[in-house]
């Protein structure tokens, strides 16, 4: 089976990751995941990823430093920012640091799923095969 896009899911909760991963991998997307910004920063070192879900809340840096951290490597792809803190203030936040989706946790399937491939049109990001929509 052929990848649509190369997304990477940045999450501390194992268990959380694991499901975002799963998710990801069964609607044919070629997901790495990260539990740290270190290991996200090495991921992006290696390849470009269409569109990134982070959450805000990480082991290694600040809640401020998570969006300028990752534009520094993603390049144009887009950022999604997790967190279980108020969902009007995550989204305020999204607006000043020029976010592209938040999504609140806790969170549906179905509002993840409208969400997860945001960024990853042909004339914004990397795809690793054109499909038609």
């Amino acid at each position: 089976m052929a990848h649509r896009h190369r997304i990477l899911v940045l999450e501390d909760e194992p268990e959380l990751a694991e499901l975002l991963v799963e998710i990801l991998g069964d609607l044919s997307h070629q997901v790495e995941s990260a539990a740290t910004m270190a290991q996200a920063l090495a991921i992006l070192d290696r390849a470009p990823v269409c569109a990134i879900i982070a959450d805000l809340t990480l082991p290694d840096v600040s809640r401020d430093e998570v969006v300028g951290a990752l534009r520094t490597k993603s390049g144009s792809a887009s950022i999604a920012l997790m967190s279980a803190i108020a969902a009007p203030e995550l989204a305020r936040m999204g607006r000043t640091q020029g976010i592209e989706q938040v999504i609140a946790k806790p969170f549906d399937l179905e509002e993840f799923e409208r969400a997860l491939v945001f960024g990853c049109e042909p004339a914004r990001g990397t795809t690793l095969e054109s499909h038609p929509r």
